[in-house]
């Protein structure tokens, strides 16, 4: 990404500067210099943020190519469905099918009816002799039955199905028969999604912070394409379930990375706003996703619909900046500067000399803590075995269950986050039990998470973080358990209610799930905040990844349950949210406010949760709007 030095000064015949960057003329502010040459009034990261601009054409560019990966995302997450789509099916009668039976004649018969019920069975046929039916013809075997049977003439299990293509051409199902005993499969493609979700939440973090936001970013934009389009020509269904799993990896890698961008390059007052319309292009292509599927039904030219939305990620090689913030932290700060005065360029902002920029740019390095540690700092220390070294990076991993203070509160969020993404994936994706329209039902629910997120941060500034996840939690629960109630009860459920009932449950566990990411944050000090959150995610992808299993296995046997269980995890977790403490109108836990170390005379204990006084709090410049610090997580479900 080739960006323009600063161009030289010019002297207008008024005497005011003006710098020339290419036909444009930028007025120059009057910067002030200290006597160590840095820029005088520039002290925070965010300083430098308000001279380049905030919200210029440069922010605004950065942030749209950032949130298009939150739109590409569902077209793998939600789009098992319409990919797998499971027609009509019923045991396959060869010897009837030589004979040039009809379907409508095989069904009747050799596939027996399901009880109480007009359709037939799915993965049942009896145990006629069919070459004999042949023979008499199908009026007189239908006459004479008995004739036909053997040894009872008891339905049995059949290992080969036949499928009514008059209601999709080709899909994932028919192709490698996902049906009966093989539903299990069915549910894996949807279920491997998650695992790759579960590992690439689990080393994106670390990978960002090694090499860097620009470079992780572009290497999981290029894997994210060639195994979209790998999925097309995918020859058998082993490849189809790896390549799955791979695709979600580098989707979830690449979601983060951008979401971490654009965390570090808005201002503290911009992250609310910032962080809630991230996720709302997410919820444009979960509307999508339904919409190619309607017009797009063989399922390898439906893949490669949903492939082709990647290819513009390419833009990323040219226009993604990397974070100027990760280029501190690794002493880079020329090229922390070349991304600095690009911004700047496009912002029509002015800019300090170079010079004085830079040594600003060190100095805030250097007093924020994102210096890098020179190695003479730790002469004179042997260095470790490498078995102490993995003993503590183990022990880093579970030192939020091994820590007294925080154990309580971490298992209380595990569970809390198991259940909501158990429960957002099972609601999103249950239109086969409701027997609804799955192309409309999935679309209703993208469209309900727009208003989800925008109106979840008026709720909870009025009512706090803790009364809103409470409430979404019981709203969900009320409403999904009135679907199960009504499926038991009722014989038929109009659809429209079950619709409405379901697309409100999913309208509340949207904003919870939203809302759990904030909430995590500010609950957790901040050495250990991000470890918190991600820990967390991986947790919530063990739910979602046995949500399908609830949906396609459970749902298969009696189509209310999966309700019962969704609805019965939700209550649970407004419970165990109630022991939770408010964080809302309180600064952000650090490390010396835990309770077992706190001594500082300027904080109250109230419970188990430390709140400053007044006058601290007013005076403290990172408590304005209770923002997240530059260690935000992503916020993908």
């Amino acid at each position: 990404m080739d960006k323009e030095e600063d161009s030289p000064e010019k002297k207008n015949q008024n005497g005011s500067s003006t710098k020339t960057t290419g036909e444009v003329a930028i007025p120059l502010k009057e910067f002030h210099l200290t006597e160590t040459g840095a820029v005088a009034g520039v002290n925070t990261f965010e300083d430098v943020l308000e001279i380049i601009g905030t919200s210029g054409a440069w922010n605004i560019l950065v942030f749209i190519l950032c949130c298009y990966s939150a739109f590409t995302m569902p077209m793998n997450v939600v789009s098992y469905q319409l990919i797998g789509a499971t027609p009509d099916h019923w045991c396959r009668v060869e010897t009837l099918m030589h004979a040039n039976w009809t379907q409508q004649q095989v069904i009747a018969l050799a596939i027996p009816k399901k009880p109480n019920s007009d359709d037939h069975e799915n993965c049942l046929m009896y145990d006629y002799d069919y070459a004999m039916a042949v023979n008499l013809g199908y009026e007189a075997s239908l006459a004479n039955r008995h004739l036909l049977s053997r040894g009872g003439g008891e339905p049995y299990h059949c290992f080969i199905r036949d499928f009514n293509f008059t209601q999709y051409v080709s899909t994932l199902v028919t192709e490698w028969d996902l049906v009966c005993e093989r539903l299990p499969l069915y549910a894996t493609t949807q279920s491997v999604s998650h695992i790759g979700l579960l590992i690439g939440s689990g080393i994106s973090g670390y990978l960002l912070d090694l090499f860097g936001r620009r470079r992780v970013v572009l290497i999981c934009s290029v894997f994210f394409i060639v195994c979209s389009w790998g999925l097309v020509l995918a020859p058998d269904f082993q490849l189809y379930v790896l390549l799955k799993t791979l695709l979600s990896i580098f989707s979830m890698s690449l979601y983060v990375g951008n979401f971490v961008n654009v965390m570090e390059l808005c201002s503290p007052r911009q992250r609310c706003s910032v962080g809630s319309l991230f996720v709302v292009p997410f919820a444009i292509g979960f509307m999508v996703v339904p919409g190619i599927a309607y017009f797009v039904r063989p399922w390898r030219w439906l893949q490669a619909a949903y492939a082709l939305p990647l290819l513009p990620l390419v833009l990323y090689f040219w226009f993604l900046p990397e974070s100027p913030r990760w280029l501190l932290s690794q002493g880079r700060y020329e090229e922390a500067l070349k991304v600095l005065s690009w911004a700047a360029k496009v912002n029509r902002r002015p800019l300090p000399p170079s010079d004085a920029l830079l040594v600003s740019l060190k100095a805030i390095a250097k007093d924020s803590g994102l210096a890098p540690r020179a190695k003479a700092q730790r002469g004179g220390k042997p260095p470790q075995s490498f078995g102490r070294q993995l003993w503590g990076k183990v022990r880093h991993i579970f030192v939020l269950v091994l820590t007294p203070t925080l154990r309580n509160r971490i298992l209380l969020c595990f569970f809390c986050w198991f259940a909501v993404s158990m429960v957002y994936y099972g609601v999103s994706l249950n239109s086969t039990n409701l027997s609804t329209d799955p192309y409309l039902y999935i679309f209703l629910g993208g469209l309900v998470e727009v208003p989800s997120y925008l109106l979840l941060w008026p709720a909870i500034v009025y009512l706090g973080r803790r009364v809103s996840l409470i409430a979404l939690y019981i709203v969900c629960a009320t409403t999904v358990s009135i679907i199960a109630i009504l499926l038991v009860a009722m014989e038929t459920v109009p659809v429209g209610v079950l619709m409405f009932l379901s697309l409100t449950g999913k309208s509340a566990i949207t904003a919870a799930f939203h809302l759990s990411y904030v909430f995590t944050a500010e609950l957790f000090p901040i050495k250990y905040r991000s470890l918190a959150v991600g820990e967390s995610s991986m947790i919530a992808r063990v739910g979602s990844m046995i949500s399908p299993y609830i949906n396609d296995i459970l749902g298969n046997v009696l189509n209310w349950a999966p309700s019962a269980v969704f609805a019965l995890m939700s209550l649970s977790a407004a419970g165990l949210a109630f022991l939770l403490p408010e964080t809302g109108g309180t600064m952000l836990t650090e490390e010396e406010q835990l309770p077992v170390e706190n001594s500082d005379s300027n904080l109250k204990e109230t419970g188990n949760y430390f709140e400053p006084d007044k006058e601290q709090k007013d005076n403290n410049p990172r408590e304005n709007g209770s923002v997240l610090e530059e260690d935000a997580e992503a916020n993908c479900k």
